[in-house]
């Protein structure tokens, strides 16, 4: 009877362990302001040329050949990004504000270098100390969290099982995986992020797995 019992038990694992969620999360490609330092944050920038040649290079070399739907931040960068994704899959792109990058409020559209100049004392912190950091009339880095996480979990409800792109956004993506891996959103920036890196995450009975970041061999397979 114990055996039995035990076997029923490990089917039922077994069977829910196979409904595994695979998200293939991607930071869009190249703008303007990431090439000279600006902070984006929820303003809305197009790709560059090489950005979108980015998206193509992925496009043209993904390490995975199958994908059931596309999420994108509807930010344009982000949509851009999918939507060249999109063309390869045959899928439309779904938009998604919950995606967002983090709003900097104040801060954005300034040069990085700019602000630390203007109060290095207080703007060390984004980099030293994000979970001390809120921009004047942005977000907490803690808020952004939430806000990507509620998103995220209902994508996933929703695609139970299934291969899905998600495109995101630097810190966005950053705070995704500090939330996987139960890593404290100050360690946030240890984290590498190019411009349309790859990372690939499992979900599966509750918790996420993290198989592969920050990486862009598409961009040098010519």
């Amino acid at each position: 009877m114990l055996f039995k019992k035990n076997f029923a038990i490990l089917g039922k694992i077994s069977t829910e362990a196979i409904c595994l969620t695979k998200i293939y999360l991607i930071r869009h490609g190249e703008t303007e302001w990431n090439k000279i330092g600006k902070l984006q944050g929820s303003s809305d920038i197009k790709l560059l040329p090489e950005g979108i040649q980015q998206a193509r290079l992925l496009a043209a070399h993904t390490p995975f050949s199958s994908v059931d739907a596309i999420y994108s931040s509807d930010l344009e960068r982000a949509v851009m990004t999918a939507e060249i994704l999109a063309e390869k899959f045959k899928l439309p792109v779904i938009k998604n504000m919950g995606l967002r990058e983090t709003s900097f409020g104040e801060w954005e559209g300034r040069f990085l270098s700019e602000l630390a100049e203007e109060n290095p004392h207080g703007f060390e912190k984004f980099f030293t100390r994000p979970d001390k950091v809120q921009p004047p009339n942005g977000e907490t880095f803690l808020q952004s969290q939430a806000r990507i996480m509620n998103a995220l979990e209902e994508i996933i409800a929703d695609n139970k099982g299934k291969n899905i792109i998600v495109v995101s956004h630097g810190a966005a993506i950053r705070l995704i995986i500090c939330a996987a891996l139960v890593i404290p959103i100050r360690k946030m920036w240890s984290i590498g992020q190019y411009n349309m890196a790859l990372n690939v995450l499992t979900f599966a009975n509750g918790n996420f797995s993290v198989e592969m970041m920050n990486n862009t061999i598409h961009l040098y397979n010519f």
